[in-house]
């Protein structure tokens, strides 16, 4: 019989001879009325699209604050089996490590802590782990009541703890769990801590002398005391984090303005336009599906942060350059002022900033002479980069007695020798 369903007066397909209406019209009504129905569309596809899209984009800011957003669900749900690194585990591997970094904390508390991050997600961010989170956040984005946000944050979360088929698993480069380890770390702070979480809504004039003092130098650029106090008080975390937050945002959007000069130091973009080259131009390769852009997010943020594990130089001289220009008096008010807060911002985010920084600042490097300007613009014309090609400009910077900046030039042609990059023509 054919496949194609006859008019109800047309002969019936069989060859019967009859009007289809009265040969196999009730028979096929039957079989039509107890077949299954049509698979229906996945509850989560318009969020998983969103989130897919959101990775695909090159504004890696709404990647970060989606992340935050799913930090914050995260620490409303409490500890949830699938949505927290086994406690015991966590305890022990901490407590652990803390013991080992008791000099780290003294000397440089938040070196510390980014230690202690990196060590926990390697040791607990197994492929195990990973493939149980994605699950329990795919099943919380099905929850009745949750907002747009609040599910394209669990499918943004799910996505970056998808794991390859080859079963690679490189647990420092999946943010997800980064945003994990900071809900667990203040909570176990909050549970183990010297001083228990009170009053975490108190108003700045109920706080204590040494509190409000330790915010005023954080707000100068000066953290040290901000965090040795909140060592010892977790319950000042929710609130510094969210004025983190809300700082973190403030400095990205005026890096976007074409007026707001560059951050980093002439040098500082030849070595890391070196060092991430490779990542950065994988991530805006055109004609990516989905999984492939997740992954070059994922290869570009853990590239950035390898580079900052590798180089602590870089970011301690980008704070003193930022923090001495915040007290420029021959700068406005505002321009101060945004040094003062991108000084804090990079300290406490130094990856996130530096993304931001690399994707977003409008301006170029301010050159510190005529010389190092057209030695910029001759290295920049060139269409492929060695560490011959670099030679020039680090013997101009030694000439001119800036061993730091020497440095980190000396820095990029080591890379380049293991690593020669093409880049595209000026103004490709």
């Amino acid at each position: 019989m054919s496949r194609q369903k006859p008019g109800r007066n047309e002969p019936c397909p069989c060859g019967s001879g009859k009007k289809y209406k009265v040969c196999h019209a009730a028979e096929d009504r039957v079989r039509e009325a107890a077949a299954p129905p049509p698979p229906s569309r996945h509850p989560l596809a318009d969020d998983l699209q969103a989130a897919m899209e959101m990775l695909r984009g090159e504004d890696l800011s709404r990647v970060s604050s989606t992340l935050e957003h799913l930090g914050t669900l995260l620490t409303g749900w409490g500890p949830v089996p699938g949505l927290r690194f086994d406690a015991e585990r966590f305890h022990a591997h901490v407590s652990r490590q803390l013991e080992q970094l008791t000099e780290a904390v003294e000397r440089d508390p938040a070196q510390a802590r980014h230690m202690l991050r990196l060590s926990t997600v390697r040791e607990l961010g197994t492929r195990a782990f990973l493939e149980k989170l994605r699950a329990t956040l795919l099943a919380r984005a099905t929850t009745a009541g949750l907002s747009a946000e609040d599910r394209r944050a669990l499918c943004l979360g799910a996505l970056l703890a998808s794991t390859p088929k080859d079963g690679r698993v490189a647990a420092e480069d999946r943010p997800v769990l980064d945003v994990l380890f900071n809900v667990q770390w203040r909570e176990w702070g909050a549970q183990h801590g010297q001083k228990l979480a009170a009053g975490l809504e108190a108003q700045e004039t109920d706080l204590p002398e040494e509190a409000r003092e330790a915010l005023r130098k954080a707000s100068e650029g000066e953290m040290e005391a901000l965090v040795k106090y909140v060592e010892s008080d977790p319950g000042l975390a929710a609130r510094i984090a969210q004025e983190a937050r809300e700082r973190a945002t403030r400095v990205e959007a005026l890096m976007r303005q074409p007026n707001t000069p560059s951050l980093l130091a002439p040098e500082e973009q030849v070595w890391l336009t070196a060092v991430l080259w490779e990542p950065l131009s994988a991530l805006k390769s055109p004609d990516m599906d989905a999984k492939a852009r997740s992954a070059a997010v994922v290869t570009f943020l853990g590239a950035v942060r390898k580079a900052l594990d590798s180089d602590k130089d870089f970011l301690t001289n980008l704070l003193e350059r930022v923090r001495a220009r915040s007290k420029d008096a021959a700068l406005d008010d505002a321009m101060r002022a945004f040094f003062t807060e991108a000084a804090v911002a990079f300290e406490a985010e130094p990856v996130r900033m530096v993304l931001a920084a690399i994707l977003t600042s409008r301006a170029e490097p301010e050159a510190r002479s005529a010389e190092e300007q057209v030695v910029r613009a001759d290295l920049e014309a060139k269409t492929r980069w060695t560490a011959e090609d670099l030679e020039p400009y680090r013997a101009l910077l030694a000439s001119m007695n800036l061993p730091a900046a020497t440095e980190r030039i000396l820095r990029a042609q080591e890379w380049l020798r293991a690593h020669p990059i093409e880049l595209p023509p000026a103004g490709a």
